[in-house]
């Protein structure tokens, strides 16, 4: 059986999925940034609404957490250099999260501090990756995804770069 595929048609097709794709996106980038997720530990709000006040302390957080994940530590250097902050900046997020016990900083030689997220801070993300998750698939992203990846196996072996688009 030859099958001939119409290159307008496919394209069409393929520039209706990605449109679909990024309103979907965008309503996942909307309601994360708006913290709509409800929290009734009050600990847990806390650190949520510390993370979403700015990108730098939420970046601060997360790297915290991998840190933690990967049984890790960070130093302040190291800190400084991947959010993008200002020792002053640094120092500020660490007293301000430590004296909240949303990570764990550890003490050596002289004032050598090596940093990571406590148990609660990494709960509390656990519990966002889980609603995230679920949002996430209530949306259908993944068989949009591969509903794009079939289209674009069946385009010739030079397609038109398509991108997102209005």
């Amino acid at each position: 059986m030859n099958i001939k595929i119409n290159s307008s048609e496919l394209l069409s097709t393929k520039i209706a999925l990605k449109n679909q794709w990024m309103r979907k996106q965008l309503d996942i980038e909307i309601k994360t940034s708006e913290g709509s997720r409800y929290i009734d530990d009050v600990v847990k709000r806390k650190i949520k609404e510390y993370s979403l006040s700015s990108q730098k302390r939420r970046k601060f957080l997360m790297y915290c957490i991998r840190a933690k994940l990967e049984s890790d530590y960070l130093l302040v250097t190291q800190i400084i250099k991947l959010v993008g902050i200002s020792r002053a900046g640094a120092e500020t997020m660490i007293k301000e999260c430590e004296e909240a016990n949303w990570i764990e900083v550890k003490r050596r030689n002289g004032n050598r501090r090596m940093i990571q997220a406590s148990d609660i801070t990494v709960e509390t993300y656990a519990d966002y990756c889980d609603w995230l998750y679920k949002f996430i698939n209530e949306l259908d992203m993944r068989n949009l995804s591969a509903s794009i990846s079939e289209i674009e196996k069946l385009e010739p072996t030079n397609p038109k770069k398509t991108k997102f688009s209005v």
